[in-house]
């Protein structure tokens, strides 16, 4: 377009054509003006594909994220249901362990309430008594089977400062302190120094044989013991000590103190009603360690966690019962115990043993759903893709047909247009040749007259050809409807191949049937240019 537009062949149609070159140049103006026009067109189009695919690319980038993000969400409550089961199984694990080591300690604390009830009774309530050291010693050796909690136990008496020499003599041993038994071996009790002055007395006068150096001991003496002991006649309940070390095992313990009355007393009976009732003090020693080791013994195929007791009664400063020192920062359960005295507060903590395993059924699932997640998006994207590719070939298709259909139309009108001009001319010169012919002209010069109307005939009859294929092309083929005469066209075509079919030795001759009408209604041109190729191409 630019050619014909910039080129030289403008500028001779423009000196050739003379008024009709000036406006053949001006249409070509217009369609160039056209074309600018559908460019800019095409430029917009353009702009519009690309925020459309800005769009796709941000529906695509959110896609990602969000399962991105999906996945560590299910990661995350998979993970968090695998803790909370985790969790769950420790705390049931620690309950049961904690619930176990509460019901034997409370069958012990039962069995030592009976022998103060029992000592009540014998030692007490029968005058001689009926127990003595020995006694007592055997008795509470033959029934260890029903307190296997306990490492021994011991019965301190009551006595009052008026009655204590008297008592020291019918013992036959002077009443020690208990406080100075940790700084003097067992091997050398004999020279512990003796209780000092106070207004009572609590000398233990029976014990189990484990335990049978603390004889002579005051129980009123011990920093530890003497709130536990006036604690207990008080209220007539189970009293426990703190954890403290035993005397020859050097394991931690704890000591269950029950006051033993003269008479049995209500339940609502005042402390001071029960001080004055008191008669002696039973106390029982547990071992705690030796306690809790025997529990997980019981316990030792489903020994997967660590156990911790403390004694929690200082909050700020609880006691290590049972277990080591090392804290860890990992998933830990706490259960309550509930040892029968309501002033100290116990606590079992568990831990696993083992870190817990990676989550891999929360890790596989969750990337299983992200790599599926990917691959939709992937496929999303090519789609997008594709269909943005096949999209942008058929408008460049349809821009390349555009272009064609504009070019052809173009060079059809060109042809037109150019056949058209070059046509009237020939047309004069034919004119003028025939109007040569009616003057006196001699043999040779009629030759070349008739020469020359010939090449214009075939001149024109060329150009007639070519005008007719540009408007075939260009859809522009318009059909005449007059009347004409069939015969008279025939005999046109004859006369014009008249001589070519002479030199081949051919005859031609029409035959027209009596029932074709003289008249027609028709585009005589057209007809007569089919009959003259079909002939032109026989005779050939």
């Amino acid at each position: 377009m630019n050619w014909f537009t910039n080129g030289g062949l403008m500028e001779k149609i423009a000196v050739l054509s003379g008024d009709r070159g000036k406006r053949w140049l001006k249409w070509l103006e217009n369609m160039s003006g056209k074309g600018w026009k559908m460019q800019h067109q095409y430029y917009q189009y353009i702009g519009s594909k690309k925020v459309g695919k800005v769009w796709w690319r941000k529906i695509l980038i959110f896609w990602v994220l969000a399962w991105v993000m999906g996945s560590l969400w299910i990661f995350w409550c998979m993970n968090s249901q695998v803790f909370e089961k985790r969790k769950e199984t420790l705390a049931s694990m620690c309950d049961e362990r904690a619930r176990m080591l509460q019901d034997q300690f409370n069958v012990s604390m039962n069995h030592i309430q009976a022998l103060s009830i029992l000592i009540s009774t014998f030692h007490h309530g029968k005058n001689p008594s009926a127990i003595d050291q020995t006694t007592f010693a055997r008795y509470t050796e033959r029934t260890t089977f029903e307190r296997p909690l306990t490492s021994g136990v011991a019965y301190a008496v009551k006595v009052l400062h008026s009655e204590r020499e008297e008592f020291e003599k019918q013992q036959g041993w002077t009443i020690k302190r208990m406080d100075k038994l940790e700084q003097t071996p067992v091997q050398d009790a004999e020279v512990l120094e003796q209780s000092p002055l106070q207004e009572e007395y609590a000398p233990v006068i029976f014990a189990q044989e484990t335990i049978s150096h603390v004889i002579s001991l005051d129980m009123l003496s011990g920093k530890e013991d003497r709130d536990n002991v006036l604690r207990a006649r008080a209220s007539g309940k189970g009293v426990l000590t703190a954890p403290f070390r035993l005397f020859k095992s050097n394991r931690l313990g704890v000591i269950l103190t029950f006051a033993v009355y003269k008479v049995e007393l209500p339940s609502n009976a005042t402390p001071n009603e029960r001080i004055q009732a008191t008669d002696g003090y039973l106390g029982g020693v547990f071992d705690i360690e030796s306690l809790v080791e025997k529990l997980l013994h019981q316990l030792a195929s489903k020994q997967t966690i660590f156990v911790n007791v403390f004694d929690t009664t200082n909050p700020s400063h609880p006691i290590s019962m049972y277990g080591s020192n090392v804290t860890d920062d990992g998933m830990s359960h706490i259960s309550t115990l509930n040892f029968g005295d309501p002033f100290r507060k116990h606590e079992m903590c568990c831990r696993f043993k083992q870190k817990p395993p990676w989550p891999w059924l929360a890790i596989t699932t969750s990337i299983g759903i992200l790599v599926i997640a990917m691959l939709v998006g992937y496929i999303f994207y090519a789609t997008v893709n594709r269909i943005a590719k096949v999209e942008e070939d058929y408008r460049k298709m349809m821009e390349l047909k555009k272009m064609a259909e504009a070019a052809d139309i173009a060079k059809s009108q060109f042809l037109a247009t150019v056949s058209h001009e070059i046509r009237t001319p020939m047309n004069g010169v034919l004119g003028m040749l025939q109007m040569l012919m009616d003057t006196d002209l001699d043999i040779t010069q009629q030759d070349y007259v008739r020469t020359a109307q010939g090449s214009g005939r075939a001149l024109v009859s060329l150009i007639n050809e070519v005008l007719d294929q540009a408007r075939i092309e260009s859809g522009k083929l318009e059909l005449e409807a007059v009347r004409f005469d069939l015969r008279i066209i025939l005999d046109d075509v004859l006369s014009l191949f008249y001589a070519k079919s002479q030199k081949k030795g051919i005859e031609l001759a029409v035959y027209i049937s009596d029932q074709v009408p003289d008249i027609l209604i028709g585009d005589p041109g057209r007809f007569r240019q089919i009959i003259t190729n079909l002939m032109g191409n026989s005779i050939k």
